[in-house]
């Protein structure tokens, strides 16, 4: 059976240590600035009864990826069998119709990498690219599980291994005997905005729903 990796958090256990984010930065070489995986802090309520809330934002791997649709390369953005939306850093041209069409603010331009694939051919649909050079462009970058683990046979993404609070989860969904299977079997899951009806994939046990207002909400960083 093909593989459904997934990514569960806890945010009964989060403490806002930003270890995910960091070892991510680390991990994938991702510049000053920008963020494959962040946490955001918000504070809400005034004394004495405020409240900090704490709410990891990442790639949600979505089962219905709005981000695929709208990339004018076939392939250059894609899902794979085992669930993970990939970017081919071969096939992008840096238009970045992908990052406009993710509503979570999953992707951004990687600053140090320039477009590799020639966006000539793909300029009359696409006047993103008009008249740019390949050097002229910064293809998309985004969570992909850390892939390179995954081909490696690490089936644990960075931010997983080095999460502090031991708030990630990271496995097969079509295993009924890891633990991600196991914890959707017992816990309640909520999606971030299930209304976009893009299916998210990663999920947080949320004990206050305020955490998903607080989220969209004025963010600390």
């Amino acid at each position: 059976m093909t593989k459904k990796y997934a990514l569960l958090v806890d945010l009964r256990k989060c403490v806002g240590c930003t270890s995910c984010q960091v070892s991510c930065k680390m991990e994938n070489g991702v510049p000053v600035g920008t963020f494959r995986s962040r946490v955001d802090f918000a504070d809400v309520g005034e004394y004495p009864r405020a409240k900090r809330h704490f709410f990891p934002k990442i790639c949600n791997h979505c089962d219905d990826p709005p981000c695929v649709p709208p990339c004018p390369v076939p392939g250059a953005t894609y899902k794979r069998e085992d669930g993970v939306v990939m970017v081919n850093r071969d096939l992008c041209i840096g238009c970045g119709r992908c990052k406009d069409a993710c509503p979570y603010g999953a992707r951004y331009m990687h600053e140090h990498l320039p477009a590799r694939n020639d966006p000539k051919p793909y300029a009359n649909k696409c006047p993103e690219v008009r008249g740019k050079r390949a050097a002229d462009l910064r293809m998309v970058d985004k969570c992909d599980y850390c892939s390179h683990r995954l081909a490696a046979g690490i089936e644990e993404p960075a931010c997983v291994r080095n999460c502090a609070g031991q708030a990630r989860f990271f496995g097969d969904l079509n295993d009924p005997n890891s633990v991600v299977s196991q914890l959707k079997a017992r816990e309640r899951f909520t999606p971030w905005h299930p209304e976009y009806e893009t299916k998210p994939v990663v999920q947080l046990i949320a004990p206050d729903p305020e955490v998903f207002v607080a989220a969209d909400g004025e963010i600390n960083r």
